[in-house]
């Protein structure tokens, strides 16, 4: 399986979502996390960022000024698999905005998404990256690009 697991915990930021040992703001940290997905499992870039339900509310009050906009990071899982429609069917019961996917940081590509997903039966303390394909499938299969050897940043 294509994951990598990125230490989370909330003594490591401020309320403001800044990395405290390096100062990087939780979107900065979120490109460094993908540029190692990427260099690790090459040419796969990741499409899941996956968390606890707290991680998640964690991420989603860094990337929202502090939670002012009333904005819930990630789907829940639907029978241990991300369903995309039944989350949106219970987002138009709730009353905040759920964000499903916010666009890759790495190479600042909103047309990339990266899928937010809520997932209780892992620590809160984590954050885990990882390769889904279109199939729900883990990646083993990915095809390689014709210019694999040809590393682009």
């Amino acid at each position: 399986m294509r994951q990598l697991i990125i230490p989370f915990p909330v003594s490591g930021y401020t309320d403001d979502g800044t990395h405290k040992a390096s100062g990087r703001f939780i979107l900065e940290k979120l490109r460094e996390w993908e540029t190692s997905f990427h260099e690790k499992f090459f040419p796969v870039y990741a499409n899941v960022l996956e968390g606890h339900p707290l991680a998640m509310a964690r991420l989603s009050r860094y990337c929202d000024e502090g939670g002012k906009s009333g904005l819930d990071f990630g789907m829940d899982l639907i029978d241990g698999e991300i369903d995309i429609d039944a989350n949106m069917e219970m987002d138009d019961h709730s009353e905040s905005t759920m964000v499903y996917a916010i666009g890759s940081q790495i190479n600042e590509d909103e047309d990339e998404p990266l899928l937010l997903v809520k997932n209780a039966a892992l620590k809160d303390d984590i954050l885990v990256l990882r390769y889904e394909d279109d199939n729900g499938g883990n990646g083993d299969e990915v095809p390689v690009p014709e210019n694999v050897g040809e590393k682009s940043y």
